[in-house]
Order: C-alpha cells, then structure tokens, then sequence
C-alpha cells in the first residue's frame, strides 16, 4: 500500500445571500458595457457569474429587474464619487469647482467606465418606462450637483443673479453628455484633448455676462 498522500479538492466556499448578490451584479455589469442590452442573455449573465439560472431569476426576477439593479447599485456609486470630488473642491473654491466640472466627471468615469457603458444602454432601451426613469434620475442627480454650484457661485456674487441657472447648468451638463457619447463612439481621445478647456470656457463665458451688463 503506498504511503503517497493525493490532495483533497478544493471545497467550494458558500457565499453568503448578500455576497452572492454583489458577484451576480458586479459580473452583470461587465455583460451589460460589453454588449447591447437585447444581445446579453440570461445564460450569457449566469455563465458569467458562474451560477444557474434559476439562481439569477431568484435573486433578480428577470434580465431587466438584474439590469435595473445593476443601473442603481453602480449608478450610486457613481455619483457618490462624483459628489465628493465637486464637493471638496468647492468646499475651497466653488469658482474652480465650476471650472473643473467635466474634469472631476471624467475622473469619475474613469474610475469605472463600465457603469458609463451601460447607462448608455439605459438610454437605448429607455422605451421601457422603468428604466427611463432610472437613468432619468440618475442624470437629473448629476444635474442638480452642478445647479446648486451655479446657484452658489450667484449667491456670493460670482455669477449675476439674473443668470438663469437652469441654462447655465445645461451648458455643462451638454460637456458630460458629449463626454458619454465619446466613450461609447471611440471618440475619448478627441475629446480629452479639448476636455479640461470645456468647462473654463464656459465660466469665462458666464462670468462674461455680467461684465458686459456692468
């Protein structure tokens, strides 16, 4: 009888509901930035989280109730980051916050461009009103960080009250947008060159309207 010792296999280690969940949707999210909504099936999804199925309809009740969740799990934590960046910067300055809005957008982008690809899916898809409405919100958020920064920068005499905020914020909010659509047509290279100047620009250009009415 040989005393030679084979290795046991490897047991598979049990995740937790939660922990199951944040794997479902984490792989989810590659699917979803790397194909179109419609061609990302539920054994493509399952496949990719290395589960059944079945599991998936358990834990998410469908391909777009896990498309949903994906939008909101990793759309907060855009944001989040988003909002600390113009956050700390304006806590100094809400002039240079105002000047480096796409920057500190392009830098939350690059911290998971995924999260960028699927909103984009979002917007092809938004027939669907739930899903419109998610990716609704989701730029609306957006929106109101830089709005309140207009209003900010009016309140302490930096922009002229007169100022629609709605319009101004809409400026910017039109730099994110190309910024989007850059990423998904391959054109980020294009527009990074003229990137940190959008944004400068237009504050000389807001700032520039109460010069002229002085």
């Amino acid at each position: 009888m040989s005393g030679e010792q084979h290795p046991q296999p490897e047991k598979r280690v049990r995740l937790r509901g939660e922990e199951r969940r944040a794997l479902i949707l984490q792989s989810a999210k590659r699917v979803f930035a790397r194909s179109a909504y419609t061609e990302a099936s539920v054994g493509d999804l399952a496949r990719e989280s290395e589960i059944t199925e079945p599991m998936l309809y358990k834990h998410f009740g469908s391909k777009k109730g896990l498309f949903l969740a994906v939008l909101r799990e990793f759309g907060a934590q855009f944001l989040e980051t988003l909002h600390k960046r113009i956050a700390d910067r304006a806590e100094k300055d809400v002039l240079d916050a105002l000047e480096r809005v796409v920057q500190d957008y392009t830098a939350a982008v690059k911290a998971d461009p995924e999260i960028q690809r699927v909103l984009f899916q979002a917007v092809i898809e938004s027939a669907d009103p739930e899903i419109a409405q998610c990716v609704g919100k989701h730029n609306r958020t957006v929106y109101g960080f830089i709005r309140q920064l207009v209003e900010r920068a009016q309140a302490e005499g930096y922009l002229d009250s007169a100022l629609s905020p709605d319009a101004a914020t809409w400026g910017y909010m039109s730099m994110i947008l190309a910024i989007q659509y850059g990423l998904m047509l391959n054109l980020s290279g294009e527009i990074a060159r003229s990137r940190d100047e959008m944004s400068r620009i237009w504050l000389r250009g807001l700032q520039g309207l109460r010069a002229r009415e002085d």
